[in-house]
Formats: structure tokens, C-alpha cells, sequence
């Protein structure tokens, strides 16, 4: 099974050996795809990019800087698939965690950002369970996320069914969804998946097995991808949190940016 072809005249460059991943389905080595050479747009593959939100908010998380979570899901894809396609579609899944208001209001303004940039959101809610402990009767709640895992593949599944796209690229580490891998390859062989690691995770194996590419991003990526200070589009204006600015930005003349840009 072929992986996403490369921009050019012909398929994809074959990765070095030390770029690919055995899938032990198939037996066969899922490459690293690469960028290539160009095309001209009218044999450009359609692509489309579907977010675990809380998969790589975590991976974001962890890297310790919180202004690489203003990020361009839409334009860092962009800069790093293959020039053999165009990215039709993105949809990121998430849900509402109950949280302090200013965590609220952050993630607010991010979803209106990625709203603002076209991208498809589609709202989970969390659930709270109550825990104990039977020896010393200490009691704690603790928060459920639920509809992430089942929006993001009936996102899938229902834009293969309307044939949005040729290429689908899924950005988890999480092996719930190769089952979404597994039936989107099953009734539709003809289009192609793509695992996306976020940054600082492996790829999870059994999406891999049902994968003809795979991605490894990093904190570059997301560096060289983030949105801008002050977000327009779609009749509406966001402002980027102030805990989301570049260590490099002061605080001062962002505020004298934003006044005179008004």
C-alpha cells in the first residue's frame, strides 16, 4: 500500500531505513512522509487534518511553554504535508473542562481563533465522578472527557462518506482511534491515512497499522506555526491571551500594537 505521494512527477521519496516504522498488520514499513518537489494544483490530493484537542494540548503541555498552545493548526499543517496536496479541512474535537475562568476564557479565545482561521470545532462536554477511599474516607471529584473520541471519528467517517478528502491526517497518540483508522481503511482502501504524532509522543502502534504514512511533529513545527497576536476572520476579531505571548514579545508594545491597530 502506497503512502501520500510527494509533490513532483512522481510518487513519494522513499524515507532512509531509520525514518520508518514497522506495522505488524501489513509487515511492511510505514514511512516518514516528506515534502517533495512541486505540482501544478490541478493534481493536488485533498487533505484534511483531524485534532485529538486534548491528546496534543497535553504534548503541549509538557513541553513547558504555554504561548506554543496559540497555535495555527490549520497553517503548520500546511507547512509541513506533502506539496502534492492542498489542505481542504480541519476539525478539532474538544470539550469545555470545568476550570478557573481564566483557563475558561483562554480556551474561549482559542476555539474563536480557530473558528476565525475556518477550522471545524466540535464542542464534548466533561463528566464529574465522585471518589473515595475506603480507609481513610477521603473523598474527590474527578472529571471525565466525553464525545472527543466519537466526535473525531464520525468527523472522519462522515467526510469520507461525502468525499471532503483524499488524505487523512489524525493528530493522536491515542490508540482509541485505530479503530477509526481501521474502518475508514476498510470501506474506503482507496484513501490514504496518516498517523500524526504530536510533539514529544511516539506513534501509537495500532494506528499505525492501519496507516500509510506517518508524521512525527516538533516543537519547531509548532514554534514556526502560531497565530498571530491579533486573530481576524469570519466577522470577528480575538485577541491573544496575554499568558499565550512569545517570551520575546513585551508586554508594553503588544498593548501599543493593539491599540494602533484598532
Amino acid at each position: 500500500m502506497a503512502g501520500p505521494e510527494a509533490r513532483g512527477t512522481g510518487p513519494a521519496e522513499e524515507s532512509p531505513a531509520s525514518s520508518r516504522a514497522p506495522s505488524r498488520r501489513t509487515g511492511r514499513d510505514i514511512a516518514e512522509i516528506e515534502r517533495g518537489g512541486w505540482r501544478p494544483p490541478v493534481f493536488r490530493k485533498r487533505a484534511a487534518v483531524y485534532v485529538d484537542g486534548f491528546n496534543l494540548y497535553h504534548a503541549l503541555d509538557d513541553l513547558k511553554r504555554p504561548y506554543l498552545k496559540w497555535l495555527d493548526i490549520p497553517g503548520m499543517m500546511r507547512s509541513v504535508i506533502p506539496r502534492s496536496q492542498v489542505l481542504k479541512r480541519t476539525v478539532w474535537c474538544t470539550a469545555f473542562k470545568p476550570a478557573s475562568r481564566d483557563r475558561q476564557l483562554r480556551h474561549a479565545a482559542y476555539i474563536s481563533a480557530l473558528e476565525a482561521r475556518g477550522v471545524n470545532c466540535m464542542l464534548g462536554h466533561f463528566v464529574a465522578h465522585t471518589n473515595g477511599c475506603n480507609a481513610c474516607g477521603h473523598r474527590w471529584t474527578s472529571w471525565t472527557e466525553k464525545q472527543g473520541d466519537v466526535n473525531m471519528a464520525l468527523s472522519v467517517l462522515n467526510d469520507a462518506h461525502a468525499n471532503l478528502f483524499d488524505v487523512a491526517y489524525l493528530i493522536t497518540a491515542d490508540g482509541d482511534h485505530a479503530a477509526t483508522a481501521r474502518v475508514l481503511k476498510q470501506q474506503f482502501p482507496h484513501k490514504k491515512v496518516v498517523s500524526v504524532a504530536p510533539p514529544g509522543r511516539g506513534h501509537n502502534r495500532y494506528i499505525l497499522e492501519w496507516s500509510d504514512a506517518r508524521l512525527s511533529l516538533t516543537a519547531a513545527h509548532v514554534e514556526a506555526g502560531l497565530l498571530p497576536s491579533v486573530v481576524r476572520g469570519r466577522g470577528r476579531t480575538v485577541v491573544r491571551p496575554t499568558p499565550y505571548d512569545p517570551p520575546d514579545l513585551p508586554r508594553q508594545r503588544r498593548h501599543l500594537v493593539l491599540v494602533s491597530s484598532q
